[in-house]
């Protein structure tokens, strides 16, 4: 199983990040066994400032916040905390 998540975010001088991150989690059950794995990588990060939501992902390309919205229906969450006109 895998999913994209929105992390918690993290404010610094004025500024919020929200980090993106994929999670990988995996189970096997055998006669005498379950194997249990999971791990999570970083995929991207949304930059909350004055002049409105933007994403960037690990590789310092631009992405689409709106893309990112539609993948992650609690993004559109948090970001009505920052701002909240936004639809």
């Amino acid at each position: 199983m895998s999913e994209l998540r929105a992390g918690t975010p993290i404010s610094v001088a004025g500024i919020t990040l929200i980090p993106i991150e994929r999670l990988w989690m995996h189970a096997e059950k055998q006669p005498h066994a379950v194997w249990l794995s999971a791990s999570k990588a970083a995929v991207a990060v949304v930059i909350c400032d004055p002049q409105g939501p933007r994403a960037v992902d690990v590789h310092a390309h631009e992405q689409s916040v709106e893309a990112l919205v539609t993948e992650i229906p609690a993004l559109a969450t948090l970001l009505t905390e920052f701002y909240p006109h936004r639809k």
